[in-house]
Parts: structure tokens; sequence; C-alpha cells
């Protein structure tokens, strides 16, 4: 005898997360709140190849909600995606992120959008992951716009969405769906099919032979994979090592040093940060002239060039012969990092999260 589900079962089962799902989320969670810090050590790369301080990162924004994106096509229950993202969030956070507390909400609302467009789409199919992976990816831009930049140009603001828009459809949503296809291709995971989803297995096959998709998505994890691990291992200084720098490169003596072993050579200037888009208006800034710091190292004779390095690996670069000479460049510590204050340089120059001057 065929007993009728009750009213409103499906709808509560719709809902539930079995200890898989559960475990699906924190897993893709950590490893896209880990990996972050390194895409956007990219999006600083991005940066300087382009020759700006911000804005051309974008490029890799869709990164940012791969993980978000490959959980919610996993899970296939509403709000998978929500979760995952504000868990990716404290990741980042607890990891160093250097937008501090905001990477939180960043990633939530992020998630949010992700859950938004596949509960309307109602099918987990490549349109809805790519309409969800460029909405969630731009909405990185407004919610900072919101936090930190809300005077910035209205026609900057679109441009920069629109460049996270086009790499959360592709990287994030195209290629996730891709990673989908592969996994349940494999076997490797069961796909749920809750939330009206339709599961990959049960869509006709069509397009490039599998073991096409399968070389280009390990090429592309094997990139990605090699540049985290140089990055991790070469380039990034955690949050909990303290607010420490390094004076290497073309120098008689290489330091590794706080601002307390210079104490006693303080010094307060007035400066005012005139940048293409954040401005501050002048006030006083209490640390250590640059130069005080270059003379304990003693830049050898034919050194021209001084690179200033953060811990997300954005960099800036002078003319050490001006460095030498300038009143207005100091180091100070602030919230428990140290920062860059370039009074005769525009705001590109006042480098934050400071941990190596590198003397060419």
């Amino acid at each position: 005898m065929k007993h009728e589900a009750a009213p409103g079962s499906r709808r509560k089962r719709q809902f539930y997360f079995a200890n898989r799902d559960l475990l699906v989320m924190a897993v893709l969670s950590g490893i896209g709140g880990v990996l972050s810090t390194y895409v956007g050590y990219l999006g600083n790369l991005l940066n300087r190849i382009f020759g700006v301080p911000f804005g051309a990162g974008q490029f890799v924004a869709g990164l940012h909600v791969f993980w978000i994106l490959l959980a919610a096509g996993l899970v296939r229950r509403p709000g998978a995606a929500t979760i995952a993202g504000l868990l990716k969030g404290v990741v980042e956070l607890l990891t160093g992120s250097t937008h501090g507390i905001a990477i939180v909400l960043v990633s939530l609302v992020q998630g949010l959008v992700v859950d938004l467009v596949l509960l309307l789409a109602r099918r987990h199919v490549p349109a809805a992951y790519a309409v969800a992976g460029g909405l969630s990816a731009a909405s990185n831009v407004i919610v900072f716009q919101l936090l930190y930049f809300s005077g910035a140009p209205l026609t900057y603001i679109l441009f920069i969405s629109g460049l996270a828009a086009i790499s959360g459809c592709l990287l994030g949503g195209l290629f996730g769906s891709s990673v989908l296809d592969l996994v349940s291709e494999a076997g490797l995971l069961r796909l749920n099919a809750g939330g009206g989803a339709v599961s990959a297995k049960s869509r006709p096959r069509k397009g490039r032979p599998a073991w096409v998709k399968i070389v280009i998505t390990a090429a592309l994890v094997i990139a990605f994979s090699a540049g985290a691990i140089y990055y991790y291992a070469a380039i990034f200084v955690p949050p909990w090592a303290g607010p420490q720098c390094r004076v290497e490169g073309m120098v008689e003596q290489e330091l590794s040093f706080s601002l307390s072993k210079f104490a006693d050579r303080e010094m307060t200037i007035e400066a005012e940060l005139k940048g293409q888009v954040t401005y501050e208006p002048p006030r006083e800034y209490t640390g250590v002239p640059v130069r005080e710091i270059l003379s304990e190292a003693a830049p050898l004779s034919e050194a021209a060039v001084l690179k200033v390095i953060a811990t997300d690996g954005y960099e800036v670069a002078f003319e050490l012969a001006e460095v030498m000479e300038d009143d207005l460049m100091i180091l100070i510590q602030e919230d428990d990092s140290l920062r860059l204050i370039a009074g005769n340089y525009e705001g590109g120059y006042w480098v934050k999260l400071v941990s190596r001057f590198l003397v060419e």
C-alpha cells in the first residue's frame, strides 16, 4: 500500500542539511577561505601589470565565489551557498585577510546572491551558475564601495563591477559547473537532487569529450596550486607573526626589525592622502623615517631603487636617492600592522601591511 507524504514534509526535507552536506560546506569553505588570500595576491599582480593600484584584480574575482558555487552545486539545498559564504569569510578573517572583519560581510553577501539566483532559476544548469557567479562576484565591489569608497565615481564602480561580473561568470559559474559535471561523471560525490535541481547524470551529455574537460581542469588546478604553494612559502606573512619588517637586497647589513627598534628616531609629520578613489584629509602621523631605517642597513653605492612590499604581494617602487632625502616618508604601526606614509606621493604609494623593503 502506497502512503502519501504528509503536507509540508517535502519542504522540510528540502531545507534539511545532512552530515554529508555540512561536511562538504565546511571543507570547501575552509579551502576557499585560505586560497582567497592567494587570489588577492593574484589581483595585486594584475594591478601591477596594468599599472594601476587597484581594479584590474577584478579579473580574478570569480575565483573567490568558485568555492561557494561548488558548495551550492554539491549540496543543492537553499541556504547552502549562504552558509558556505559565511564560513569562508570567517576563515579568511582568521587567516589574515587584509580586509579585516569586512570580508565576513562580503562573503556572506556573495553566498546570499548565489542562493537567490539558484532559487529563482529552480534548475542547477550552466546558465544559472554563470548568472549566479557574475552577480555574486560583482556584489563584492558594491559592498566594498558602500563600506570604504562611497565617494567613488559611478562610472568607476560600474566598470570594475563589470570586470568582476565577467570573471564571476567564467571563473566562478561556468568553470564551477564544469567541475561539478566532472565530479558527477567520475562518481566521486553524489549530487543531491533537492531544491528543484536536476542531477547532472540525468541530463543528456553533449559537447567536447570528457577527457578534454579533465585535462583542462587538471591543468588549471595544478597551476593554481603551484602558485598558491609558492605564495604561502615565499611571500605570505601570517598575521600572528606580529608587525615585523625586513630590509634586504643590495645592503651591507640585512635587517629584521619591529618599529620599537627605532623608537628614539620617531618623528611626527602632517600628510594628506590623495588617491584616485580614496581621500584622507591632512592629519598627523607618528612613525620612523624610512631613510633612518635604510641608513641602518647601509645600501650599497650601486643601489638605485627601493621596493616596498606588503604581505599580500602589493608593491611600489621609489627612486632610492629620493627616499634618502624624503622628510615625509615614514613607517607607522596601524592596527597591528605596518603602513607606509608617503606624503610626497599619491595614495597608491601609501602601502598597508608592509613586510619588506627590497633595495635594488
